[in-house]
Protein backbone atom coordinates (compact mmCIF):
# COMPACT_ATOMS: atom_id res chain seq x y z
CA UNK A 1 0.00 0.00 0.00
CA UNK A 2 1.09 3.47 -0.96
CA UNK A 3 2.81 5.39 2.55
CA UNK A 4 0.86 8.41 1.30
CA UNK A 5 -2.45 6.33 0.72
CA UNK A 6 -1.98 5.04 4.25
CA UNK A 7 -1.52 8.42 5.97
CA UNK A 8 -4.29 9.69 3.97
CA UNK A 9 -6.36 6.65 5.71
CA UNK A 10 -5.17 7.27 9.27
CA UNK A 11 -5.79 11.17 8.89
CA UNK A 12 -9.76 9.80 7.39
CA UNK A 13 -10.18 7.12 10.79
CA UNK A 14 -9.16 10.12 12.96
CA UNK A 15 -10.92 12.56 11.61
CA UNK A 16 -14.24 10.23 11.83
CA UNK A 17 -13.69 9.07 15.61
CA UNK A 18 -12.96 12.67 16.94
CA UNK A 19 -16.60 13.97 16.04
CA UNK A 20 -17.55 17.91 15.48
CA UNK A 21 -15.13 20.29 16.08
CA UNK A 22 -15.13 20.99 19.72
CA UNK A 23 -17.81 18.92 20.64
CA UNK A 24 -17.27 17.15 23.91
CA UNK A 25 -19.21 14.77 26.28
CA UNK A 26 -20.84 16.56 29.72
CA UNK A 27 -18.81 15.38 32.23
CA UNK A 28 -21.58 15.76 34.75
CA UNK A 29 -21.15 16.66 38.28
CA UNK A 30 -17.85 14.94 39.80
CA UNK A 31 -18.78 11.29 41.05
CA UNK A 32 -17.98 10.06 44.58
CA UNK A 33 -15.28 7.46 45.07
CA UNK A 34 -16.11 4.24 45.50
CA UNK A 35 -15.23 2.63 49.17
CA UNK A 36 -12.79 0.06 49.41
CA UNK A 37 -13.80 -3.98 49.18
CA UNK A 38 -12.60 -5.28 52.70
CA UNK A 39 -11.14 -8.17 51.74
CA UNK A 40 -9.02 -10.56 53.75
CA UNK A 41 -5.92 -12.41 53.36
CA UNK A 42 -4.25 -15.72 55.97
CA UNK A 43 -1.09 -16.22 56.22
CA UNK A 44 0.54 -19.72 56.47
CA UNK A 45 3.38 -18.55 59.01
CA UNK A 46 3.79 -15.65 61.45
CA UNK A 47 4.97 -12.48 60.53
CA UNK A 48 8.36 -12.31 58.98
CA UNK A 49 10.15 -11.18 55.56
CA UNK A 50 8.42 -14.02 54.05
CA UNK A 51 5.28 -12.34 53.41
CA UNK A 52 7.08 -8.91 52.77
CA UNK A 53 5.16 -8.53 49.58
CA UNK A 54 1.73 -7.79 51.41
CA UNK A 55 2.45 -5.84 53.38
CA UNK A 56 4.86 -3.50 51.19
CA UNK A 57 1.16 -3.52 49.26
CA UNK A 58 -0.75 -1.77 52.08
CA UNK A 59 2.25 0.72 53.25
CA UNK A 60 2.39 1.90 49.78
CA UNK A 61 -1.29 1.87 49.08
CA UNK A 62 -1.44 -1.04 45.70
CA UNK A 63 -4.21 -2.71 47.98
CA UNK A 64 -6.11 0.74 47.91
CA UNK A 65 -5.31 1.99 44.29
CA UNK A 66 -7.05 -1.40 43.52
CA UNK A 67 -9.77 -0.78 45.48
CA UNK A 68 -9.07 -2.72 48.51
CA UNK A 69 -9.10 -2.85 52.19
CA UNK A 70 -6.84 -5.58 52.39
CA UNK A 71 -6.82 -7.19 56.41
CA UNK A 72 -2.79 -9.43 56.97
CA UNK A 73 -3.91 -12.03 59.17
CA UNK A 74 -0.54 -13.94 61.06
CA UNK A 75 -0.41 -17.42 60.88
CA UNK A 76 1.27 -20.41 62.62
CA UNK A 77 0.44 -22.06 65.74
CA UNK A 78 -2.03 -20.81 68.21
CA UNK A 79 -1.71 -21.17 72.11
CA UNK A 80 -3.41 -24.80 72.08
CA UNK A 81 -0.64 -25.92 69.22
CA UNK A 82 -3.19 -25.70 66.46
CA UNK A 83 -1.90 -24.85 63.46
CA UNK A 84 -3.14 -22.31 61.27
CA UNK A 85 -4.83 -23.36 58.13
CA UNK A 86 -5.42 -21.33 55.31
CA UNK A 87 -6.72 -23.65 52.80
CA UNK A 88 -9.93 -24.45 55.77
CA UNK A 89 -9.66 -20.73 56.35
CA UNK A 90 -10.25 -19.90 52.44
CA UNK A 91 -12.84 -22.55 51.88
CA UNK A 92 -15.30 -21.64 54.44
CA UNK A 93 -15.19 -18.22 53.55
CA UNK A 94 -13.10 -16.82 56.49
CA UNK A 95 -10.74 -15.60 54.52
CA UNK A 96 -10.38 -14.26 51.32
CA UNK A 97 -7.17 -15.21 50.28
CA UNK A 98 -4.84 -17.83 51.56
CA UNK A 99 -0.83 -18.35 51.41
CA UNK A 100 0.53 -22.50 51.22
CA UNK A 101 2.70 -24.63 49.88
CA UNK A 102 3.00 -27.18 46.63
CA UNK A 103 0.38 -29.24 48.59
CA UNK A 104 -2.31 -26.92 47.87
CA UNK A 105 -2.49 -29.59 44.66
CA UNK A 106 -3.77 -32.01 47.03
CA UNK A 107 -6.14 -30.41 48.17
CA UNK A 108 -7.71 -29.34 44.52
CA UNK A 109 -7.49 -32.95 43.53
CA UNK A 110 -9.22 -33.74 46.23
CA UNK A 111 -12.20 -31.96 45.90
CA UNK A 112 -11.52 -28.61 47.80
CA UNK A 113 -12.35 -25.84 45.63
CA UNK A 114 -9.14 -23.80 45.93
CA UNK A 115 -7.07 -22.17 42.62
CA UNK A 116 -3.34 -20.93 42.28
CA UNK A 117 -2.85 -17.15 41.79
CA UNK A 118 0.40 -17.05 42.04
CA UNK A 119 3.90 -19.08 42.83
CA UNK A 120 5.45 -16.60 44.90
CA UNK A 121 8.83 -18.49 45.63
CA UNK A 122 10.07 -19.87 42.37
CA UNK A 123 11.70 -22.69 45.06
CA UNK A 124 10.77 -24.29 47.99
CA UNK A 125 12.46 -22.76 51.08
CA UNK A 126 11.67 -26.94 53.00
CA UNK A 127 15.37 -28.26 54.18
CA UNK A 128 15.76 -31.05 56.47
CA UNK A 129 17.95 -29.71 59.36
CA UNK A 130 20.46 -31.58 61.45
CA UNK A 131 23.80 -30.54 63.08
CA UNK A 132 27.54 -31.02 62.05
CA UNK A 133 28.01 -32.59 65.36
CA UNK A 134 25.86 -35.28 64.61
CA UNK A 135 27.87 -36.73 61.38
CA UNK A 136 24.27 -37.04 59.31
CA UNK A 137 24.74 -35.62 56.10
CA UNK A 138 22.34 -38.12 53.81
CA UNK A 139 18.72 -39.50 54.85
CA UNK A 140 19.49 -43.23 54.10
CA UNK A 141 21.65 -42.61 57.09
CA UNK A 142 18.82 -41.67 59.95
CA UNK A 143 18.65 -45.31 61.26
CA UNK A 144 17.17 -45.02 64.60
CA UNK A 145 18.27 -41.44 65.47
CA UNK A 146 15.06 -39.66 66.77
CA UNK A 147 13.60 -37.70 63.85
CA UNK A 148 10.86 -34.77 63.92
CA UNK A 149 9.19 -34.61 60.63
CA UNK A 150 5.81 -33.43 59.11
CA UNK A 151 4.46 -37.03 58.54
CA UNK A 152 1.16 -38.85 59.13
CA UNK A 153 -0.28 -40.90 62.07
CA UNK A 154 1.54 -39.06 64.96
CA UNK A 155 -1.09 -37.88 67.20
CA UNK A 156 -2.78 -34.34 67.02
CA UNK A 157 0.10 -33.25 64.41
CA UNK A 158 -2.17 -31.47 61.74
CA UNK A 159 0.35 -30.89 59.14
CA UNK A 160 1.44 -33.37 56.93
CA UNK A 161 4.37 -32.43 54.39
CA UNK A 162 3.57 -34.28 51.34
CA UNK A 163 7.29 -32.63 50.27
CA UNK A 164 8.42 -34.19 53.01
CA UNK A 165 6.76 -37.43 52.06
CA UNK A 166 8.08 -37.42 48.60
CA UNK A 167 11.98 -37.38 49.56
CA UNK A 168 11.58 -40.17 52.06
CA UNK A 169 10.50 -41.78 49.03
CA UNK A 170 13.35 -41.06 46.35
CA UNK A 171 15.89 -41.95 49.44
CA UNK A 172 14.19 -45.44 49.91
CA UNK A 173 12.88 -44.72 53.41
CA UNK A 174 9.85 -46.18 55.08
CA UNK A 175 8.76 -43.48 57.08
CA UNK A 176 6.65 -45.74 59.02
CA UNK A 177 10.35 -47.35 60.76
CA UNK A 178 11.93 -43.92 62.09
CA UNK A 179 11.71 -42.86 65.58
CA UNK A 180 9.66 -39.41 64.58
CA UNK A 181 7.53 -37.24 66.85
CA UNK A 182 5.94 -34.10 65.66
CA UNK A 183 8.50 -31.22 65.18
CA UNK A 184 8.25 -28.11 67.75
CA UNK A 185 9.71 -25.84 65.13
CA UNK A 186 12.08 -25.07 68.20
CA UNK A 187 15.36 -25.16 67.24
CA UNK A 188 16.53 -25.85 70.56
CA UNK A 189 15.30 -29.48 70.24
CA UNK A 190 17.93 -29.08 67.73
CA UNK A 191 20.87 -28.34 70.08
CA UNK A 192 19.51 -30.13 73.11
CA UNK A 193 19.33 -33.44 71.01
CA UNK A 194 15.60 -34.11 71.72
CA UNK A 195 16.00 -34.90 68.00
CA UNK A 196 18.50 -34.63 65.56
CA UNK A 197 17.05 -33.70 62.23
CA UNK A 198 13.57 -31.70 62.01
CA UNK A 199 12.31 -29.57 58.85
CA UNK A 200 13.22 -26.12 58.76
CA UNK A 201 12.66 -23.08 56.54
CA UNK A 202 16.30 -22.07 55.09
CA UNK A 203 15.48 -18.29 55.62
CA UNK A 204 15.34 -18.43 59.46
CA UNK A 205 16.16 -21.44 61.42
CA UNK A 206 19.91 -21.98 60.21
CA UNK A 207 20.14 -18.47 60.81
CA UNK A 208 19.30 -19.19 64.85
CA UNK A 209 21.43 -22.30 64.96
CA UNK A 210 24.52 -20.11 63.55
CA UNK A 211 23.82 -17.58 65.91
CA UNK A 212 23.71 -20.11 69.19
CA UNK A 213 26.95 -21.52 68.13
CA UNK A 214 26.14 -24.45 66.32
CA UNK A 215 27.09 -25.50 62.58
CA UNK A 216 24.13 -26.61 61.07
CA UNK A 217 24.14 -28.64 58.04
CA UNK A 218 20.88 -28.48 55.62
CA UNK A 219 19.64 -31.34 53.36
CA UNK A 220 17.75 -30.46 50.46
CA UNK A 221 14.82 -31.87 48.63
CA UNK A 222 16.64 -31.24 44.90
CA UNK A 223 19.29 -33.56 46.52
CA UNK A 224 16.62 -36.12 45.95
CA UNK A 225 15.06 -34.80 42.66
CA UNK A 226 11.96 -32.63 44.40
CA UNK A 227 11.22 -29.39 43.22
CA UNK A 228 8.44 -27.85 44.16
CA UNK A 229 7.57 -24.70 45.00
CA UNK A 230 8.07 -22.16 47.49
CA UNK A 231 5.09 -19.89 49.04
CA UNK A 232 1.62 -19.68 46.82
CA UNK A 233 -0.67 -17.30 46.93
CA UNK A 234 -4.31 -18.34 46.45
CA UNK A 235 -8.16 -17.58 46.43
CA UNK A 236 -11.70 -20.02 46.77
CA UNK A 237 -13.20 -21.09 43.54
CA UNK A 238 -16.27 -19.51 44.43
CA UNK A 239 -14.09 -16.47 44.70
CA UNK A 240 -12.91 -16.27 41.44
CA UNK A 241 -16.32 -17.15 39.78
CA UNK A 242 -18.27 -14.02 41.26
CA UNK A 243 -15.64 -11.43 41.75
CA UNK A 244 -12.59 -12.36 39.52
CA UNK A 245 -12.28 -8.65 39.53
CA UNK A 246 -11.23 -8.61 43.15
CA UNK A 247 -9.24 -11.29 42.28
CA UNK A 248 -7.53 -10.10 39.79
CA UNK A 249 -7.11 -6.73 41.01
CA UNK A 250 -5.44 -8.86 44.57
CA UNK A 251 -3.06 -10.60 42.49
CA UNK A 252 -1.85 -7.32 40.12
CA UNK A 253 -1.39 -5.14 43.30
CA UNK A 254 0.47 -8.19 45.45
CA UNK A 255 2.82 -8.44 43.05
CA UNK A 256 3.42 -5.37 43.11
CA UNK A 257 4.18 -4.80 46.64
CA UNK A 258 6.83 -8.05 46.39
CA UNK A 259 8.66 -6.05 43.19
CA UNK A 260 8.95 -3.19 46.18
CA UNK A 261 9.88 -5.17 48.99
CA UNK A 262 12.52 -6.63 47.32
CA UNK A 263 14.26 -3.29 45.85
CA UNK A 264 13.93 -2.01 49.86
CA UNK A 265 14.40 -4.77 52.26
CA UNK A 266 15.84 -2.33 55.19
CA UNK A 267 12.60 -0.19 54.54
CA UNK A 268 9.68 -3.28 54.96
CA UNK A 269 11.77 -4.74 57.86
CA UNK A 270 11.18 -1.40 59.96
CA UNK A 271 7.69 -1.52 58.46
CA UNK A 272 6.97 -5.53 59.52
CA UNK A 273 8.69 -4.98 63.44
CA UNK A 274 7.08 -1.57 63.95
CA UNK A 275 3.46 -2.47 61.94
CA UNK A 276 2.97 -6.21 62.61
CA UNK A 277 5.59 -7.09 64.96
CA UNK A 278 6.95 -10.71 65.49
CA UNK A 279 7.15 -13.87 67.30
CA UNK A 280 10.57 -12.62 69.67
CA UNK A 281 12.84 -10.40 70.23
CA UNK A 282 15.14 -12.37 67.95
CA UNK A 283 13.55 -11.74 64.60
CA UNK A 284 14.99 -8.38 64.94
CA UNK A 285 15.88 -6.41 61.80
CA UNK A 286 19.53 -8.53 61.22
CA UNK A 287 17.29 -11.08 61.07
CA UNK A 288 14.42 -9.77 59.04
CA UNK A 289 17.32 -8.95 56.19
CA UNK A 290 19.11 -11.72 56.55
CA UNK A 291 15.89 -13.26 56.07
CA UNK A 292 15.26 -11.20 52.76
CA UNK A 293 18.43 -12.00 51.11
CA UNK A 294 17.46 -15.89 51.26
CA UNK A 295 13.87 -14.97 50.21
CA UNK A 296 15.55 -13.26 47.14
CA UNK A 297 17.52 -16.64 46.47
CA UNK A 298 14.15 -18.43 46.21
CA UNK A 299 12.48 -16.40 44.28
CA UNK A 300 14.89 -15.56 41.65
CA UNK A 301 13.28 -12.25 40.50
CA UNK A 302 16.33 -11.64 38.00
CA UNK A 303 15.48 -14.39 36.19
CA UNK A 304 11.77 -15.06 36.48
CA UNK A 305 9.14 -12.72 36.24
CA UNK A 306 7.57 -12.22 40.21
CA UNK A 307 4.53 -14.61 40.28
CA UNK A 308 5.86 -16.41 36.84
CA UNK A 309 3.53 -19.74 37.20
CA UNK A 310 4.81 -23.04 34.88
CA UNK A 311 2.37 -25.30 33.89
CA UNK A 312 4.86 -28.12 32.67
CA UNK A 313 6.35 -27.88 36.29
CA UNK A 314 2.94 -27.95 37.67
CA UNK A 315 2.77 -31.09 36.03
CA UNK A 316 6.29 -33.14 36.96
CA UNK A 317 4.46 -32.28 40.71
CA UNK A 318 1.03 -33.60 40.02
CA UNK A 319 3.65 -36.69 38.46
CA UNK A 320 5.05 -37.10 42.07
CA UNK A 321 2.26 -36.99 44.04
CA UNK A 322 1.07 -39.71 41.67
CA UNK A 323 3.85 -42.13 42.51
CA UNK A 324 2.78 -41.52 46.06
CA UNK A 325 -0.75 -42.00 45.63
CA UNK A 326 -1.44 -38.66 47.05
CA UNK A 327 -4.18 -38.15 44.40
CA UNK A 328 -5.70 -40.09 41.61
CA UNK A 329 -6.46 -37.29 39.46
CA UNK A 330 -6.22 -33.90 38.72
CA UNK A 331 -6.96 -30.52 36.75
CA UNK A 332 -4.70 -28.69 36.20
CA UNK A 333 -6.94 -26.05 33.95
CA UNK A 334 -9.13 -25.50 36.99
CA UNK A 335 -6.58 -25.15 39.33
CA UNK A 336 -4.48 -22.45 37.41
CA UNK A 337 -6.97 -21.16 35.41
CA UNK A 338 -6.08 -17.47 37.94
CA UNK A 339 -2.55 -18.00 37.84
CA UNK A 340 -1.76 -18.31 34.12
CA UNK A 341 -2.10 -15.56 31.93
CA UNK A 342 -5.73 -14.87 30.43
CA UNK A 343 -6.38 -16.06 27.07
CA UNK A 344 -7.58 -12.56 25.03
CA UNK A 345 -11.12 -12.80 24.52
CA UNK A 346 -13.37 -11.72 21.14
CA UNK A 347 -15.17 -9.42 22.87
CA UNK A 348 -12.13 -7.14 24.27
CA UNK A 349 -11.15 -6.55 20.73
CA UNK A 350 -14.47 -4.28 20.68
CA UNK A 351 -12.33 -2.75 22.77
CA UNK A 352 -9.65 -1.52 20.28
CA UNK A 353 -10.27 1.91 18.33
CA UNK A 354 -9.97 2.39 14.90
CA UNK A 355 -7.14 5.03 14.94
CA UNK A 356 -5.07 1.77 16.95
CA UNK A 357 -6.35 -0.51 14.07
CA UNK A 358 -5.46 1.83 11.35
CA UNK A 359 -1.79 2.22 12.83
CA UNK A 360 -1.32 -1.71 13.16
CA UNK A 361 -2.22 -1.78 9.31
CA UNK A 362 0.08 0.77 8.45
CA UNK A 363 2.25 -1.03 10.28
CA UNK A 364 1.97 -4.21 9.36
CA UNK A 365 4.73 -4.12 6.17
CA UNK A 366 7.24 -3.33 8.51
CA UNK A 367 6.37 -5.54 11.05
CA UNK A 368 6.06 -8.32 8.70
CA UNK A 369 9.79 -7.66 7.00
CA UNK A 370 11.22 -7.22 11.05
CA UNK A 371 9.61 -10.88 12.01
CA UNK A 372 10.49 -12.30 9.10
CA UNK A 373 13.88 -11.17 9.89
CA UNK A 374 13.60 -12.02 13.74
CA UNK A 375 12.62 -15.58 12.77
CA UNK A 376 15.98 -15.99 10.86
CA UNK A 377 18.20 -14.52 13.84
CA UNK A 378 16.70 -16.73 15.99
CA UNK A 379 16.95 -19.57 14.09
CA UNK A 380 20.23 -19.02 13.63
CA UNK A 381 21.14 -18.22 17.16
CA UNK A 382 19.03 -21.27 17.92
CA UNK A 383 21.00 -23.39 15.72
CA UNK A 384 23.90 -22.07 17.31
CA UNK A 385 23.03 -22.46 20.45
CA UNK A 386 22.09 -26.20 20.04
CA UNK A 387 25.61 -26.47 18.63
CA UNK A 388 27.39 -24.87 21.31
CA UNK A 389 25.24 -26.65 24.20
CA UNK A 390 26.48 -29.86 22.02
CA UNK A 391 30.11 -28.93 21.68
CA UNK A 392 29.94 -28.39 25.27
CA UNK A 393 28.62 -31.34 26.36
CA UNK A 394 31.24 -33.49 24.06
CA UNK A 395 33.83 -31.77 26.00
CA UNK A 396 33.02 -32.58 29.37
CA UNK A 397 31.70 -35.69 28.53
CA UNK A 398 32.70 -39.36 28.40
CA UNK A 399 31.46 -40.35 24.80
CA UNK A 400 30.54 -43.70 25.76
CA UNK A 401 29.46 -43.67 29.21
CA UNK A 402 27.94 -39.91 29.75
CA UNK A 403 29.66 -39.45 32.71
CA UNK A 404 32.40 -36.82 33.75
CA UNK A 405 35.08 -36.97 31.75
CA UNK A 406 38.40 -36.40 33.29
CA UNK A 407 38.73 -32.39 32.58
CA UNK A 408 36.15 -31.72 34.27
CA UNK A 409 35.97 -34.14 37.26
CA UNK A 410 39.78 -32.46 37.96
CA UNK A 411 38.16 -29.45 38.09
CA UNK A 412 35.74 -30.18 40.34
CA UNK A 413 37.94 -31.65 41.97
CA UNK A 414 39.78 -28.85 42.89
CA UNK A 415 36.77 -26.60 43.08
CA UNK A 416 35.52 -28.84 46.19
CA UNK A 417 38.82 -29.52 47.81
CA UNK A 418 39.41 -25.67 48.14
CA UNK A 419 35.52 -25.50 49.38
CA UNK A 420 35.58 -28.01 52.32
CA UNK A 421 39.44 -26.55 53.57
CA UNK A 422 37.88 -22.78 52.96
CA UNK A 423 34.56 -23.77 54.75
CA UNK A 424 36.39 -26.95 57.36
CA UNK A 425 33.28 -29.30 55.29
CA UNK A 426 33.88 -33.09 54.97
CA UNK A 427 35.03 -34.48 51.63
CA UNK A 428 35.20 -38.12 50.39
CA UNK A 429 36.30 -39.78 47.30
CA UNK A 430 35.72 -43.24 45.82
CA UNK A 431 37.78 -44.73 43.26
CA UNK A 432 36.99 -48.26 41.69
CA UNK A 433 37.17 -50.09 38.66
CA UNK A 434 35.99 -53.34 36.89
CA UNK A 435 37.36 -56.46 38.18
CA UNK A 436 39.10 -58.30 35.28
CA UNK A 437 37.68 -56.32 32.45
CA UNK A 438 40.12 -57.34 29.78
CA UNK A 439 39.03 -61.25 30.49
CA UNK A 440 35.93 -59.18 29.36
CA UNK A 441 36.75 -58.06 26.36
CA UNK A 442 39.07 -61.29 25.39
CA UNK A 443 35.60 -62.89 25.54
CA UNK A 444 32.96 -61.32 24.71
CA UNK A 445 34.47 -58.88 22.65
CA UNK A 446 35.25 -54.98 23.35
CA UNK A 447 31.37 -53.86 21.82
CA UNK A 448 30.22 -56.01 24.90
CA UNK A 449 33.04 -54.57 27.17
CA UNK A 450 31.42 -51.09 26.06
CA UNK A 451 28.10 -52.36 27.41
CA UNK A 452 29.35 -53.14 30.79
CA UNK A 453 31.06 -49.24 30.40
CA UNK A 454 27.73 -48.06 29.72
CA UNK A 455 25.62 -50.35 32.26
CA UNK A 456 28.18 -49.64 35.38
CA UNK A 457 27.46 -45.84 34.98
CA UNK A 458 24.24 -45.89 34.75
CA UNK A 459 23.91 -48.27 37.75
CA UNK A 460 26.27 -46.10 39.53
CA UNK A 461 23.65 -43.07 38.81
CA UNK A 462 20.82 -44.27 40.65
CA UNK A 463 23.00 -44.48 44.18
CA UNK A 464 24.30 -41.03 43.79
CA UNK A 465 22.79 -37.70 44.76
CA UNK A 466 22.80 -34.70 42.43
CA UNK A 467 25.51 -32.82 44.07
CA UNK A 468 27.71 -35.80 43.48
CA UNK A 469 30.77 -35.52 40.99
CA UNK A 470 30.81 -38.95 38.89
CA UNK A 471 33.53 -39.50 36.23
CA UNK A 472 35.46 -41.83 34.29
CA UNK A 473 38.72 -41.51 35.55
CA UNK A 474 40.45 -43.86 32.87
CA UNK A 475 39.60 -46.51 30.76
CA UNK A 476 37.64 -48.80 32.84
CA UNK A 477 38.47 -46.50 36.57
CA UNK A 478 35.55 -44.25 37.94
CA UNK A 479 35.81 -42.02 40.51
CA UNK A 480 32.95 -40.07 42.44
CA UNK A 481 33.39 -37.29 44.51
CA UNK A 482 30.81 -36.62 47.50
CA UNK A 483 30.59 -33.54 49.37
CA UNK A 484 29.30 -32.93 53.14
CA UNK A 485 29.88 -36.36 53.13
CA UNK A 486 31.77 -38.17 55.89
CA UNK A 487 34.40 -41.39 55.91
CA UNK A 488 31.71 -43.90 56.87
CA UNK A 489 28.43 -42.03 54.58
CA UNK A 490 30.98 -42.85 52.20
CA UNK A 491 31.67 -46.51 53.12
CA UNK A 492 28.18 -47.08 53.63
CA UNK A 493 27.70 -45.78 49.81
CA UNK A 494 30.71 -47.77 48.68
CA UNK A 495 29.46 -51.00 49.70
CA UNK A 496 26.00 -50.43 48.01
CA UNK A 497 27.44 -49.95 44.75
CA UNK A 498 29.73 -53.33 45.51
CA UNK A 499 26.85 -55.38 46.08
CA UNK A 500 24.84 -53.04 42.84
CA UNK A 501 27.25 -54.35 40.54
CA UNK A 502 27.81 -57.41 41.89
CA UNK A 503 24.08 -58.20 41.37
CA UNK A 504 24.29 -56.98 37.86
CA UNK A 505 24.07 -58.78 34.69
CA UNK A 506 24.77 -56.87 31.13
CA UNK A 507 22.52 -58.46 28.54
CA UNK A 508 24.85 -59.49 25.82
CA UNK A 509 23.01 -61.63 23.26
CA UNK A 510 21.37 -64.71 24.52
CA UNK A 511 24.06 -64.88 27.42
CA UNK A 512 24.80 -62.34 30.30
CA UNK A 513 28.07 -60.64 31.55
CA UNK A 514 28.83 -61.26 35.11
CA UNK A 515 31.60 -58.32 36.57
CA UNK A 516 32.51 -56.82 39.80
CA UNK A 517 34.50 -53.88 40.76
CA UNK A 518 36.70 -53.08 43.43
CA UNK A 519 36.90 -49.88 45.62
CA UNK A 520 39.19 -47.51 47.61
CA UNK A 521 37.19 -44.98 50.02
CA UNK A 522 39.16 -41.65 51.35
CA UNK A 523 37.93 -38.42 53.35
CA UNK A 524 39.79 -35.15 53.04
CA UNK A 525 42.10 -34.45 56.11
CA UNK A 526 42.43 -31.39 57.54
CA UNK A 527 46.43 -31.87 56.91
CA UNK A 528 45.97 -32.46 53.31
CA UNK A 529 48.41 -30.04 51.69
CA UNK A 530 48.91 -31.10 48.54
CA UNK A 531 45.95 -31.51 45.85
CA UNK A 532 46.81 -34.66 44.63
CA UNK A 533 46.50 -36.61 48.39
CA UNK A 534 43.17 -37.70 48.48
CA UNK A 535 43.32 -38.85 45.02
CA UNK A 536 46.30 -40.55 45.67
CA UNK A 537 45.15 -42.75 49.13
CA UNK A 538 42.27 -43.28 47.07
CA UNK A 539 43.80 -45.28 44.50
CA UNK A 540 46.23 -47.10 46.72
CA UNK A 541 43.18 -48.12 48.92
CA UNK A 542 41.85 -49.49 45.84
CA UNK A 543 45.09 -51.38 44.52
CA UNK A 544 44.93 -53.28 48.12
CA UNK A 545 41.23 -54.39 47.60
CA UNK A 546 42.42 -55.98 44.65
CA UNK A 547 45.72 -57.43 46.09
CA UNK A 548 42.83 -58.51 48.70
CA UNK A 549 41.46 -60.56 46.12
CA UNK A 550 39.25 -57.68 43.85
CA UNK A 551 34.89 -57.95 44.46
CA UNK A 552 35.65 -56.08 47.78
CA UNK A 553 36.15 -52.52 49.43
CA UNK A 554 39.17 -50.98 51.31
CA UNK A 555 38.65 -47.61 53.35
CA UNK A 556 40.78 -45.56 55.52
CA UNK A 557 40.06 -47.21 58.46
CA UNK A 558 40.14 -50.70 57.65
CA UNK A 559 39.42 -53.55 54.76
CA UNK A 560 35.32 -54.09 53.99
CA UNK A 561 34.82 -57.60 52.82
CA UNK A 562 32.28 -58.43 50.30
CA UNK A 563 29.54 -60.66 51.26
CA UNK A 564 30.22 -63.56 48.78
CA UNK A 565 28.38 -63.89 45.96
CA UNK A 566 25.19 -66.80 45.69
Amino acid sequence: MPWRLLAGLVALLAGLLSGPAGARADPGPPREPEPLKAVSLQLLWHHQFQFAGYYAAVAQGYYRDAGLDVEIRSGGYDNQGRASAPVEEVVFGRADFGTSRADLLIHHSRGLPVVLMASIMQRSPLVFLTLERYGLTRLEAIGDRPVSLTLPSIGSQTRVSAETLAVLERAGIDYRTLDNSPPSWKFQDLLDGKTQLTPAYSTDTPYFVRKAGATPVEIKPTDYGIDFYGQLLFTSQRMLDDTPEIVAAFRRASLEGWRYALDHPRQIADLILREYGTRGPGYDQAFLLAEAERIRELMQPGLIEIGYTNRQRWQQIADTYRELDLIDHHSLDDFLRAALPPQPQLANLWAWSLPGLAVLLGTAGIAGYLYATNRRLISEIGRRRHAEKALRYHAERDGLTGTLNRRLFDENYQYEIDRAHAEGRALSLIIFDIDHFKLINDHFGHLAGDRVLIDIAAVTRTLLRATDHFGRYGGEEFAVLMPDTSLAEAGDIARRLNEAHRAHRVADGNSAIHYTVSLGVAALRPDDNSTDSLLRRADQLLYRAKRAGRDTLVSETSAIPATSPE
